[in-house]
Order: structure tokens, then C-alpha cells, then sequence
């Protein structure tokens, strides 16, 4: 089986990362692909571009997943763009953090969505609530054994700091944002975590931002339920989908 995971961002320096996370959590029989959409026009940000720079792109690059034979695509950003036009599009299952997570979410029982909240840079279009969270929990049908959203802020390199690292260190950048991101994970998010199942009664916790996959154990340390990782949990699911087909 073989498996395509889409970056839906202009840069590939997180390729490494989301075959880092995903390969060892598939069966061994199960070949993980991992393609961005870098020198295809989106333009390089420290973080996902507004739809409007790369929605294109990445319907092509699911196009390209079923004529290069690919089982399933997954695309690696848990806003889920594209999704429901791409399902149209191919005939291979193609699924999306968010699906898969409150597809899990279901068989676990009662769920909270941790959700972060990121000032965007140029070019960018991060949402400042979680609004758009809600909405994906509406759409798939989540309502009925959600927990809730909660919000945990994180931070995001300066403008200057990210077009410097563009052009000189690229994986510097990545280091960068990971940095961000784990700040938050010891922080604000492990306390929406704390919160989502000591007050919320959450019996599972999904966390929709690809850029903390591989940096929850800190938080299952700490939470006494199971903590659903965005990129291996939607792989998983890709990979039952294909095998299902």
C-alpha cells in the first residue's frame, strides 16, 4: 500500500518532520510518500499561506496522487483545505486531520479539540479563534460527544526573523517553529489539555495543528486519556480507508 501525504505549504523544509511522525505508526507493509507543494507557485511561509495561494496546487497534487498510483492521500494541515473538492475529484480515499480526528474520536468517546491560536504573518491566514474548528466538528457530524474547543496560543517567529531564515537557513526556520510550538505544548496547550478532561470530562483530545505532531508525549505525561497526534492519526485512517477499498 502506499500512501501520499500532502503538505499544502510553498516550502518542503517539514517533509522530514511528517515522515518522522507517520512512517513508524503505519503497518511496515505500508509505503508513506511525503510531497509539499514547493515549486509549484505557493509562496514560502513560516506557516500555512491563505487559501487563495495554493488551493489549486493541492487539487493537482491530489490528482497526481491517484495517477501516480497512490492507495490514499492525506492532506497535512488540520483546517482540512480542499477536502470535500478533492473527495470529488479522485476515486482513492483522501482524508484530512480533522476527519480522521473526530472519526477517532468517536470510537473513544467524548472528545475536545485543542486548537491553537497563531498570529499570521505575511501571507499567511491563520485564523485567531477557533471558529473554524466548530465548524469542522459541525460538518462532520462531531456534536454530539464533543467536549469542546479550547484555544491555546502560540507563538510565531518574527516577520523579519522568518524571511531572514527563508533565504539563509531553512532549516533553522523549522527549528524556529518547532521551538514556537513546543513552548506551547509545556504551556498553554497542557493546560487546555488539563483542562479539556478535569472540567470538560474529555475521555480523548485531538490537537488540530500538524506542527505539534511528535511533541505530545509531554502531554500524555500528563493527562490521564488518550491524546491523538494530527498527522498519524489521519495516515491511520488513510491507510483502514485504502485497505476498506
Amino acid at each position: 500500500m502506499r500512501i501520499l501525504i500532502i503538505n499544502p505549504m510553498g516550502v518542503d523544509i517539514y517533509d522530514p518532520l511528517i515522515e518522522q511522525a507517520v512512517v513508524p505508526a503505519v503497518s511496515p507493509d505500508t509505503k508513506i510518500e511525503v510531497r509539499s507543494l514547493a515549486g509549484t507557485g505557493v509562496p514560502p511561509t513560516a506557516f500555512l499561506p491563505a487559501a487563495s495561494l495554493f488551493m489549486n496546487q493541492l487539487l493537482s497534487k491530489v490528482e497526481e496522487a491517484e495517477r501516480d498510483g497512490f492507495d490514499a492521500a492525506v492532506i497535512a494541515c488540520a483546517a482540512d483545505p480542499g477536502l470535500e473538492d478533492a473527495k470529488d475529484l479522485v476515486d482513492i480515499p483522501v482524508t484530512a486531520p480533522m476527519e480522521a480526528g473526530i472519526a477517532a474520536g468517536r470510537g473513544l468517546g467524548r472528545l475536545a479539540v485543542i486548537a491553537p491560536r497563531i498570529e499570521s504573518g505575511e501571507g499567511e491566514n491563520l485564523p485567531q479563534n477557533a471558529n473554524w474548528v466548530r465548524r469542522l466538528v459541525h460538518r462532520y457530524g462531531g456534536e454530539s460527544f464533543s467536549a469542546g474547543v479550547i484555544s491555546a496560543p502560540s507563538g510565531h517567529p518574527s516577520g523579519d526573523e522568518v524571511d531572514r531564515l527563508l533565504a539563509e537557513d531553512p532549516d533553522g526556520l523549522r527549528a524556529a517553529v518547532r521551538a514556537e510550538m513546543e513552548a506551547s505544548i509545556r504551556g498553554s496547550a497542557l493546560q487546555a489539555a488539563e483542562q479539556a478532561w478535569r472540567d470538560r470530562d474529555a475521555t480523548v483530545l485531538f490537537f488540530a495543528c500538524t506542527l505539534w505532531s511528535g511533541l505530545l508525549d509531554h502531554i500524555r505525561a500528563r493527562v490521564p486519556v488518550p491524546v491523538l497526534d494530527p498527522l498519524i492519526t489521519p495516515a491511520l485512517y488513510a491507510e483502514m480507508l485504502a485497505r476498506a477499498r
